[in-house]
């Protein structure tokens, strides 16, 4: 088996398996830690505050984009393209259909792919750039924050080179563009367990238990 063949192959499986394994250990980790520190939590479950906490934040109608809408506005583009590209792009979907597993579902058109991506990667840039730029936002950010930045915005770089073949043959990156397409987010998925990219699942919890909290207490969630 060459390189390109393990990437394509078994790595794939590697990627996919340590990122929802992973994700699975760190919601088992955070549920157990919090019902033994804060046994409130578990004498107040409720459903309802939970919901209305996580909707809340995600939907792009809480009271907190009034104080700054554009990081708000592009911060939300950014997180639905990341969500919805790779699972429904038609080239992604393809793969899983000719898979061993034959799946197979609805995908985005050509066109409205492409826009998203574009959309999410200017959202990325702007993201970059407030790190950079803002005072308090850089005060707070880590080497780890810019590359986490990077290695989640390569994928889709790469990915929408890949498609176009905007890049000329007979050249590195020309030529080996779909295997660094690859590689990039393959990447990605590994490190997700194992930074703040796990905030994508953790994100749910973290706010049902702020919600549980607010909401015996009388505040809004």
């Amino acid at each position: 088996m060459d390189f390109y063949a393990f990437v394509e192959g078994p790595l794939v499986w590697i990627s996919i398996l340590t990122c929802l394994i992973g994700c699975l250990l760190r919601a088992a980790m955070f549920v157990s830690t919090a019902s033994k520190k804060d046994k409130i939590l578990g004498q107040h479950f409720s459903l309802k505050y939970i919901l209305l906490t996580i909707l809340r934040w995600i939907l792009p109608v809480h009271p907190d984009m009034q104080k700054n809408p554009v990081f708000s506005i592009l911060a939300y583009v950014f997180h639905v393209c990341l969500v919805l590209l790779p699972v429904f792009v038609y080239q992604h979907v393809v793969m899983w259909e000719v898979s061993s597993l034959e799946w197979s579902w609805a995908t985005l058109p050509a066109g409205l792919s492409d826009w998203m991506t574009l959309l999410f990667l200017a959202a990325a840039v702007f993201l970059l750039l407030r790190r950079i730029f803002t005072a308090d936002v850089r005060f707070l950010s880590t080497f780890a924050d810019y590359a986490l930045l990077v290695v989640t915005a390569l994928p889709f770089l790469t990915g929408y080179l890949s498609v176009h073949g905007t890049l000329p043959a007979g050249t590195f990156l020309g030529d080996n563009m779909q295997l660094i397409h690859m590689l990039s987010g393959e990447l990605m998925l590994i490190l997700i367990p194992f930074t703040k990219l796990s905030h994508f699942v953790l994100f749910f919890f973290s706010r049902a238990a702020t919600g549980i909290e607010f909401g015996r207490r009388g505040y809004s969630v």
